[in-house]
C-alpha cells in the first residue's frame, strides 16, 4: 500500500501499490511512502517520517519522473524493435568501418568471411525500405547520438537531484529540494 505523507506530518491518502500515483498535482510537496499491505492508516493520521524514508521516496519519484518524459519517445518504437538497436548500432559500426560489408555475402566464395552476412539486421531492414545499407548505417548513428544524449541528460537531471538529496539534514530539506526532469532540446531519435 502507498500513503501520502503531506508537510504537515499528515497522512493525506492511501493507494494500492499498482496505482500509478507520481505526478498527481495534489500531493506536490508530498511524500509518498509504501507500507506493508494490512497497516493500520487512516487519513488525517500522523505519520512519523525517517530522513532515509523521505530521501528513498524522493529518489523513487525522481525515478518516476525520469520515466515520465523519457516514455513518450520510447513508445514510438515496439519493444521488439528497439531490441534490435544495440545490433543495429553494431552493424552500422562495423559497416562504416569497413564499407565492403555492404556487399552481399557470396556463399561460393573461397574466402570465408565472404559468405558470412557481417549486417544482417540492417540488410533485413534495408531489404523491405530500399534504403541503402551506408545512408542506413549513417541514421542509426545520428539516432543512436541523439537518443544517448537525450537520456544522458535526464539521468544527469535525476542524479544532481539525489546528491541535493543526500546532503539534506531534515525531511523538511528533503521536501524542500525541487525537483523538475525535462528533455533536453537535442531533437528526436
Amino acid at each position: 500500500m502507498k500513503i501520502v505523507i503531506a508537510t504537515d506530518g499528515l497522512v493525506k491518502a492511501t493507494h494500492g501499490d499498482a496505482q500509478y500515483i507520481s505526478g498527481v498535482p495534489g500531493y506536490a510537496g508530498c511524500l509518498v511512502l509504501t507500507v506493508p499491505d494490512g497497516s493500520a492508516v487512516e487519513i488525517g493520521q500522523a505519520w512519523s517520517v525517517s530522513l532515509t524514508d523521505a530521501v528513498a521516496a524522493r529518489v523513487a519519484e525522481a525515478a518516476a519522473a525520469c520515466d515520465a518524459v523519457l516514455t513518450p519517445l520510447a513508445a514510438r518504437f515496439p519493444i521488439w524493435e528497439t531490441k534490435t538497436w544495440d545490433k543495429q548500432l553494431a552493424e552500422a559500426k562495423a559497416l562504416l568501418a569497413d564499407p565492403t560489408l555492404a556487399d552481399a555475402p557470396n556463399p561460393d566464395s573461397d574466402d570465408p568471411e565472404k559468405r558470412v552476412d557481417h549486417i544482417p539486421t540492417i540488410r533485413g531492414i534495408t531489404a523491405v525500405t530500399r534504403e541503402d545499407v551506408g545512408q542506413f548505417a549513417i541514421s542509426v548513428l545520428a539516432n543512436d547520438e541523439t537518443w544517448t544524449a537525450i537520456v544522458s541528460n535526464v539521468a544527469g537531471q535525476r542524479q544532481v537531484f539525489v546528491a541535493r538529496l543526500n546532503d539534506c539534514t531534515t525531511v523538511a530539506d528533503v521536501l524542500a529540494v525541487p525537483l523538475a526532469i525535462s528533455l533536453p532540446d537535442v531533437g528526436q531519435p
